[in-house]
């Protein structure tokens, strides 16, 4: 393990850290994910974060052996705008850099968890086109649907 767990948990106030992901009839599970895992709500108060500044809904933090990963999250149980889920998606990652001690190794997944409808072509082609940064790892948005476990999320992205 290499401390991401402890670091970001001794980082955020304990009101902000859930055990859960769901928001508007949206979750994603958590529970098999990762046995050490800190889950951050974004939207806490006792972050401080400005109202004005986008970020998504959750942030995950997970280690697992010599694994580590940095998930923001963006729940959306009904339509939504690309760019708009990007720059919630960055404004999560650009939170969790500010939260993560240097020198420590991670694997980037931001996630988009949506509802049951198709995405849109249009909507794909940004989502590909777009990228998130987090300290030099430029990932595309992962989509998952509703309901979905996280587990399978991060098993995919080995």
């Amino acid at each position: 393990m290499n401390g991401i767990v402890d670091a970001v948990a001794h980082a955020v106030p304990d009101p902000c850290r859930v055990d859960a992901c769901s928001k508007d009839g949206c979750s994603i599970s958590v529970k098999t994910a990762t046995r050490r895992k800190v889950i951050v709500d974004l939207d806490c108060e006792a972050l401080h974060i400005p109202h004005d500044r986008k970020r998504c809904d959750y942030l995950f933090f997970g280690e697992k052996g010599a694994r580590s990963w940095v998930v923001p999250i963006e729940l959306k149980s009904g339509s939504f705008n690309a760019s708009d889920v990007v720059d919630q998606l960055q404004g999560g990652a650009d939170e969790a850099g500010a939260r993560l001690p240097q020198g420590i190794y991670f694997q980037l997944v931001p996630l988009l968890v949506h509802g049951t409808k198709p995405v849109r072509k249009n909507q794909l082609a940004a989502f590909r086109s777009e990228k998130i940064d987090l300290r030099g790892q430029k990932k595309q948005v992962v989509l998952s649907r509703c309901g979905n476990k996280l587990k399978d999320v991060l098993d995919r992205s080995a």
